[in-house]
């Protein structure tokens, strides 16, 4: 490292989900506000489709430009060995294009997060491959480096002004660094061995300041530029098991420290010059109430904006929003597609940030910026119900083997028959249902909502006597809309009070153990539905049409009858209108 000794330290994570009920802080102060309907000074939201998938850290170039890493998998906490190598984007405002694309050779990772150094190289951590990488936007040219620890999974990451690299270690309980000059790693322990460092930032003096992300530490750890390790208590009472997970880090322009704190929907704030380590003298944190009660809450994103506010967003309620720095009233506007660490603040202060399940990048003007909206823009919206687009429910099926389906990829719990019949399961990162006999059952995911659409991808060992599809509109066993295929046919099919119509259906051959993607959209009384095998494109134009206003609102997710064998889901999105 240059110009200092710096020492480090380590932790590992153990991320505990709870249910939030209370929250208090012994020594510091606990803060509830009120919030607004929709961020207060938001004029309008753009969103641009990302040229790959799941995309997650952005950083700013000296044009203003945005970098945007897209790993191609949501990392929870690691993706499938079978990932393919993911992908960095460069979006500029000014011409509203994606005018870089790199696709990462064979032999590397799927980038998380992003920075760019002063010469205008852009650096990217790699957990799942446990490397740190390189972009030369001059030459083209891609470098890696492996972490020394194994498996030690870098994560976050900040450049100082000598331009050594910072890292978090998340899987290692460790933060790093590395010299571009002298080619050298360094990593030191932290005090706890589960902290799970996450997020990284870096002060004006070069201190390093992260998260301990698990709730059983729950720290914010410096590393300062004379090489000395503090660590400063978020709570003086227990936290293991209160979901308290400090996620990403920021600075406002008075040097206080920010954080997001995950699963207690809140964010914290500790004031330097009342810190003292071991304790928690000068934190302060703030929450606020969730306006969807069922749909969970993450707060993930944090950044610092120009005009005294803290801008955040969390995931799971599909918001964005801001906090005075002096303290005050949240103000939160919907948006979609699961927004979360990316959040970003550029000097023109707008706010970016991306949309991990709907691949999406997101621009929020705030009215006093003058910035010319295009007509890609949409007003913000005041009000908690799903705004059109937005994701209601999604999984990727990409967690540990276990029976039922538990929580999905987008954190939210399955509902209808998934978490409460044996016939599911996962199996190596696919939803599973078997051995149905002859019942049929349900999995539903997400808020309720009159016009929807999911879109599901999966395979079927035998179609003997068997089906599958998404369903709309979902209430009970007894209520349903349902698009499915059999092997010779797409059907649509309603259940209503317990009676089960066929209202429409067109010849398709499907094959067993071949997957196949079912698209199946309600809006008003019309219901549209559409198939092909999952390695092509979807049809232009709609295979199914038909018209019924027996049902008006429900859940959406799926319906299988499986008889014995196997059905095997791969994904599953549903999504307002």
């Amino acid at each position: 490292m240059k110009g200092s000794v710096k020492k480090f330290f380590i932790s590992s994570l153990a991320l505990t989900i709870v249910t939030f009920s209370a929250l208090l802080a012994v020594g510091g102060v606990f803060h509830v506000y009120g919030q607004a309907s929709a961020a207060a000074g938001v004029s309008s939201v753009t969103e641009h489709t990302t040229p790959g998938g799941n995309p997650w850290g952005t950083a700013f170039d000296s044009s203003g430009r945005v970098w945007v890493a897209m790993p191609g998998c949501d990392l929870a906490p690691s993706c499938p060995s079978s990932t393919a190598p993911g992908k960095l984007g460069l979006f500029d405002p000014v011409s509203h294009s994606w005018v870089t694309t790199v696709s990462l050779p064979k032999g590397y990772g799927q980038p998380l997060f992003v920075a760019i150094d002063q010469n205008g190289k852009v650096w990217f951590t790699m957990p799942v491959t446990n490397a740190i990488g390189r972009y030369d936007p001059s030459t083209t040219n891609v470098s890696q480096w492996a972490v020394p620890t194994a498996s030690s999974g870098p994560w976050g990451l900040a450049i100082d002004s000598d331009g050594t690299i910072w890292f978090t270690e998340h899987y290692g309980n460790k933060i790093g660094s590395y010299d571009p000059d002298t080619n050298s790693f360094e990593e030191k322990a932290t005090t706890a061995t589960n902290s799970n460092p996450y997020g990284i930032t870096v002060d004006k003096s070069d201190n390093i300041w992260f998260t301990e992300n698990v709730d059983t530490v729950a720290q914010i750890g410096k590393y300062s530029s004379e090489g000395v390790l503090s660590e400063y208590k978020i709570r003086n009472t227990p936290t293991g098991g209160t979901g308290l997970t400090p996620h990403q880090i920021t600075i406002d322009q008075n040097g206080n420290i920010w954080w997001s704190e995950g699963w207690v929907h809140a964010v914290g704030m500790l004031n330097p010059a009342a810190a003292q380590p071991g304790t928690n003298n000068g934190v302060k944190e703030y929450s606020y109430t969730p306006s969807c009660s069922s749909c969970g809450s993450h707060t993930s994103g944090i950044k610092a904006g120009k005009q005294g506010l803290i801008w955040l967003d969390d995931s799971l309620q599909n918001t964005f929003g801001s906090f005075p720095i002096g303290g005050g009233a949240f103000s939160f506007t919907n948006t979609a597609g699961h927004p979360h660490d990316g959040l970003n603040v550029d000097a023109q202060n707008r706010i970016w940030f991306d949309e991990e399940f709907a691949n999406k990048l997101a621009v929020a003007i705030p009215s006093s910026v003058s910035v010319t909206a295009t007509a890609t823009s949409k007003p913000a919206s005041p009000t908690p119900t799903p705004a059109p687009g937005t994701v209601l429910g999604q999984d990727t099926f990409q967690r540990a083997n276990q029976s039922l389906w538990g929580k999905a990829s987008d954190g939210q719990s399955w509902g209808g028959d998934a978490n409460t019949n044996n016939v599911f399961s996962i199996s190596n990162n696919s939803g599973r249902v078997s051995n149905t006999s002859s019942t049929s059952y349900s999995a539903v995911l997400g808020a309720t909502a009159s016009n929807t659409e999911v879109t599901t991808s999966g395979s079927i060992s035998s179609f003997s006597n068997s089906n599958f599809g998404p369903v709309l509109r979902w209430t009970d066993g007894n209520n349903w809309y349902k698009a499915f295929i059999d092997g010779s046919s797409l059907t649509m099919q309603k259940k209503v009070n317990g009676a089960t119509t066929i209202i429409k259906s067109v010849s398709f051959a499907a094959a067993s153990a071949t997957s196949y993607t079912i698209h199946f959209r309600i809006t008003g009384s019309t219901l549209t539905a559409n198939v092909w095998a999952s390695a092509g494109t979807e049809p232009a134009g709609w295979m199914l049409t038909a018209t019924d206003s027996s049902l008006t609102s429900g859940y959406g997710g799926l319906r299988t009858l499986t008889q014995s064998g196997t059905l095997t889901i791969t994904s599953l999105v549903t999504k307002s209108l």
